[in-house]
């Protein structure tokens, strides 16, 4: 994928890195929530927010950017945290990553 600012891939610091994503999501997803019980793989970060782009482990080649909201408490409950959800990568460029971009450019 060609990331476009203000996203970027967490890969570039390592898998610890994207872990940390993946756990916050696991401790905030409640019973309820349309992510709830779905392993998955953080793929990428927005710059400027708490976004973070997760490819859903479900074999459905879906992705989710997923607002995290970094709480210490038990789950948040449904609808947060807030899921946008793309039947693929593909998708999440076409319909988030570029306007995002394309707002971020100026």
């Amino acid at each position: 994928m060609q990331w476009l600012d203000p996203w970027w891939d967490v890969a570039d610091l390592g898998p610890d890195f994207a872990a940390t994503f993946e756990r916050v999501l696991a401790r905030e997803v409640a019973a309820g929530h349309p992510l709830h019980g779905i392993p998955v793989a953080a793929l990428g970060k927005h710059g400027g927010c708490d976004d973070v782009l997760f490819r859903l482990l479900d074999g459905s080649g879906r992705v989710a950017v997923v607002h995290l909201t970094w709480t210490q408490s038990p789950p948040e409950r449904p609808p947060w945290p807030a899921a946008e959800m793309f039947a693929n990568v593909e998708a999440f460029e076409a319909q988030r990553m570029a306007l995002d971009h394309a707002e971020f450019a100026g």
